[in-house]
């Protein structure tokens, strides 16, 4: 397929040597390129982390206390 596309004077220089150096066409290098990008970004899809819930038992301060929290956080900086 032929088509139109707006380079970075940077990417069509690293084609321009890549092309001659292995003795291919800028248009073979570019595609070989956009390939590898896409099987990469295809190979990078996960599933979704899932988390299970821990007991980690009774909390040492109240969670609805801003003070405690600012007062453990301020013993903990200072010990």
């Amino acid at each position: 397929m032929k088509t139109s596309l707006v380079l970075s004077d940077y990417v069509f220089k690293q084609a321009k040597k890549a092309a001659d150096a292995s003795g291919k066409t800028i248009s073979d290098v570019i595609d070989s390129w956009a390939r590898s990008g896409l099987e990469l970004s295809s190979k990078r899809k996960r599933k979704p982390a899932t988390y299970r819930a821990l007991d980690l038992g009774i909390p040492l301060v109240d969670l609805n206390s801003r003070r405690e929290w600012a007062d453990l956080a301020y013993d903990d900086e200072h010990k």
